[in-house]
């Protein structure tokens, strides 16, 4: 009996040893892949059916993929490398007509002597982005043919596939190892839910042992209706894997590089929150908003700040992106801003959140024909009459913005390389006192009425009208009254937080009625009468009392 039981305790030793030894290859290859639901499901099983050390090793694979990657950022800088100019006029000529043969030269040019290999990643990235326009006629045409790299890059043009196609044969020319990721978006014609077709591909690039995401066809441009804007970004560049599930879900589950898996039901459910979001720190407090949102006399969320300079602000539009003034409002709580959206009425909105660092020079995108052709270039025609620019910067001003007639507007053609031209433009902005200011839009979400609330009515103001002075800064908040509309005849209690401006003010018929600072609680306070016979009511806010003073909150006033 005891050579049996023996022989059995050898048995069963043998074979548990097999199926750890069998598991160890699995999850080790998981590791390698980055499967991490593969792994989730490893880690989650009893201690009875794992390999402590195994469990460990799987565990820190996943932590990997699972946390933030601080060490991506400064790859994510928005701008783009100067190397994109320097593979020289004969390969650049020869890879648009021969890229089979050229295309070796022109990936050596780029990343010879680059010894990061994240680095080289980007300057794939940056030529790409800046050699190849996204074919908008074959998309619509709906007839996708030819996206292999040789056909893309001989004509110049192609659709997500073909710069997975560019991308990839590049990458495999510099030594990196790279794949394509079919699967579907929240881009341009998304409806809210997903088909059996995908709709877009990217790409996952392995670095140290880790596979990084990212989307060279969104950081080329955009579609805007049914022309191509080409605007660089790297917004889709080295993205973490939860950020980058909130506008992208693979077809197949394992290349999310992300656990527990974001299933069909949670991406159509979850808002589109660009990459950009996570670019300026910010990130939900709340599991809402989502997709469609229910406005019951208001509807709020909240977001969290990593950096405390980051300026925010929200507007409510219509879905022909019309804005409705003053339907949306938004608080600062420490390190939290609280967003609160209201609807007029029973029809669909649509909900943003926009975001600006410090001291960030932002231009305007598109401007409408009326404008671009009745102020800006006669103005800047002016400038060049005045001898205030010469006739080189007005040539680079006019060069710089093209005419779509069906869309109404001039686009500016961005070219972050061309000094001397972006150096006039910002010259001429600055004597046109035009904006240089924009904010990015990180957050669109649908919002209409709740069943049985009938909104708070058209040509309404909910909440106060906010100016740009009062947008942009970030340690500056109205405290009361939070509402759009005051009762003349009425006394109000106006209470001011500010660290931006040392005084704030009503100023009526040229008359300043000043704000006292709180000594207890350091805002600014005043209980003002609102006079009958004014249609608004502005507060103001100046570095002190004798400086100019610039509005920041303006009320609607009721007779």
């Amino acid at each position: 009996m005891k050579k049996i039981s023996v022989l059995l305790v050898f048995i069963t030793v043998s074979i548990t040893n097999v199926l750890f030894s069998q598991t160890a290859e699995v999850i080790n290859a998981a590791i390698g892949s980055g499967d991490c639901g593969m792994l989730y499901v490893y880690i989650q099983k009893g201690k009875d059916e794992t390999d402590p050390k195994l469990v460990s090793s799987a565990t820190a694979a996943l932590r990997r993929y699972t946390s933030i990657d601080g060490g991506t950022l400064k790859y994510r800088t928005g701008k783009m490398d100067a190397r994109v100019r320097g593979v020289g006029k004969e390969l650049m000529d020869k890879v648009f007509t021969d890229p089979l043969a050229a295309l070796p030269g022109v990936t050596a040019k780029l990343v010879t002597g680059v010894g990061d290999q994240f680095l080289k990643v980007k300057v794939i990235h940056d030529w790409i982005c800046d050699n190849i326009a996204y074919d908008a006629e074959m998309y619509f045409s709906g007839r996708v043919r030819s996206q292999d790299y040789v056909s893309v890059l001989k004509k110049k043009a192609g659709v997500c596939s073909g710069y997975v196609s560019v991308f990839n044969a590049m990458c495999a020319l510099a030594g990196i190892e790279s794949i394509g990721i079919s699967g579907y978006s929240k881009g341009f014609g998304y409806r809210e839910t997903i088909g059996r077709q995908t709709d877009h591909e990217w790409n996952a690039v392995k670095l140290g042992g880790k596979w990084y995401l990212l989307d060279v066809t969104w950081d080329a441009g955009h579609l805007d209706r049914r022309t191509y804007i080409k605007n660089y970004s790297t917004e889709w560049l080295f993205l973490d894997s939860r950020p980058f599930l909130y506008s992208h879900l693979p077809e197949q589950e394992r290349y999310q590089f992300y656990a527990p898996a974001i299933t069909a039901a949670d991406f159509i459910r979850e808002a589109y929150i660009a990459g950009k979001f996570f670019h300026y720190g910010l990130s939900l407090k709340t599991e809402d908003p989502g997709y469609n949102n229910l406005a019951d006399n208001g509807f709020s969320f909240d977001i969290a700040l990593r950096n405390a300079g980051v300026s925010l602000s929200s507007e409510l539009r219509t879905t022909e992106q019309d804005n409705v003034n003053s339907a949306s409002w938004e608080e600062r709580k420490g390190s939290v801003v609280a967003f609160d959206f209201d609807v007029p009425d029973a029809s669909e909105y649509k909900g943003h959140i926009f975001a600006r660092l410090p001291n960030e020079v932002r231009l305007q995108e598109k401007i409408d024909v009326r404008t671009f052709e009745g102020n800006w270039i006669p103005g800047t025609e002016q400038l060049f009459t005045e001898k205030k620019i010469t006739e080189k910067e007005l040539s680079f001003f006019k060069e710089a913005y093209f005419k779509v007639a069906d869309n109404n507007a001039y686009y500016f053609a961005e070219d972050q390389l061309n000094t001397a031209r972006n150096n006039a433009i910002l010259k001429i902005h600055k004597l046109l006192e035009l904006e240089t200011n924009w904010m990015d839009n990180v957050l669109d979400i649908n919002i209409k009425a709740a069943p049985g609330y009938q909104g708070f009515g058209k040509g309404v103001q909910k909440y106060p009208f906010t100016f740009s002075t009062y947008n942009d800064v970030s340690d500056t908040q109205l405290v009361s009254p939070i509402k759009g509309v005051l009762k003349a005849g009425s006394t109000e209690t106006f209470v001011f937080s500010s660290k931006n401006y040392g005084s704030i003010a009503i100023i009526l018929d040229g008359k300043f009625n000043f704000f006292t600072k709180n000594s207890k609680t350091g805002n600014f306070e005043l209980a003002f009468e609102i006079p009958s016979g004014i249609e608004t009511l502005k507060i103001s806010g100046g570095k002190d009392q004798r400086s100019t003073h610039w509005g920041l909150i303006q009320y609607d006033i009721e007779q």
